[in-house]
């Protein structure tokens, strides 16, 4: 993890136990779509877990494992986007999910209807997208 990131996640507490590259394999051929590489590694080492980022921001990262079982869960609004992955949120109603074409990442309410709702650019790759939130 580069120094950057480590500072943006000072206040993060991860999960003990990081993800398997099987996982992420599999994840990945089930989507048919490729995690952009920083979230991957980041995921390896941690798998995620929760906590503040910048002054007012928290971060919720889901596990690997239940990324599928998520986005089922909320499977009436991410069938709103289909091309996208829900893979966190914050600490209250934004998700955040990748743009599978080009792994860049967006956040959206969890409550939304996208024809009236619009989805926020948050960086387009999981570096940019934790500073983004540390700066915002």
């Amino acid at each position: 993890m580069n120094n950057k990131l480590r500072d943006y996640l000072m206040d993060f507490k991860p999960n003990k136990e990081g993800a398997s590259q099987h996982t992420f394999e599999h994840l990945q051929h089930q989507n048919r779509f490729s995690l952009p590489q920083d979230y991957i590694d980041f995921m390896k080492a941690f798998n995620g877990g929760e906590g503040g980022i910048g002054e007012n921001g928290w971060l919720y990262l889901f596990p690997a494992e239940a990324l599928m079982d998520i986005n089922k869960a909320y499977g009436i609004l991410m069938e709103q986007i289909p091309g996208y992955f829900l893979f966190g949120k914050d600490a209250a109603d934004t998700g955040y999910a990748f743009q599978k074409q080009t792994g860049a990442i967006y956040s959206f309410g969890l409550m939304s209807n996208f024809e009236t709702n619009s989805m926020d650019f948050c960086g387009s790759n999981f570096s940019e997208f934790t500073e983004y939130l540390f700066n915002t």
